[in-house]
């Protein structure tokens, strides 16, 4: 992946076209998505970047709700502390398997889904470390799971 093209970048307007995008994809379920990014808040990052990274997230989330056959939320949130700032995407699916979270970020051994090449989280971790952050998999079970991308404000300004 080329190295990230760095600028001010408002969140919210990012996770608002993730979820316009997934809204469009959604089959005939009850899956809602919803967000609680502060319109205030402006963070360091390479948009096309961030939205690749934020849309995969939310598109595996969607994809384990609809095999589930479950109705199922998919929240994205967001804040900042003093030296970083972080993302949450969050969803009522049923969780990810064991023994795919032995490899979940590794090319070729992520994907839980039939027919998936195992290459989104691996990419999106990768497009993370790109801009000096890191993915992780915070909390998964029965009751759902969330990702957790921080991203660090670094010295620089824009």
């Amino acid at each position: 992946e080329p190295a990230p093209a760095l600028g001010l970048v408002r969140l919210r307007d990012v996770v608002q076209d993730v979820i316009d995008s997934e809204n469009l994809s959604l089959e005939a379920s009850c899956i809602a998505l919803d967000s609680a990014v502060p319109a205030t808040l402006n963070l360091r990052a390479d948009p096309e970047q961030l939205f690749r990274v934020i849309l995969n997230l939310v598109r595996n989330a969607r994809q384990a709700l609809e095999s589930s056959g479950r109705e199922g939320r998919i929240s994205v949130t967001a804040g900042e502390e003093e030296d970083r700032w972080w993302i949450r995407v969050s969803d009522t699916g049923p969780g990810v398997p064991a023994k795919v979270r032995e490899h979940l970020f590794q090319p070729f051994h992520g994907g839980a889904r039939k027919g998936g090449s195992g290459l989104g989280l691996a990419i999106a971790s990768e497009l993370v470390r790109g801009h000096g952050g890191h993915l992780t998999l915070s909390a998964s079970g029965a009751e759902g799971s969330t990702f957790e991308i921080y991203l660090p404000k670094g010295d620089g300004t824009l």
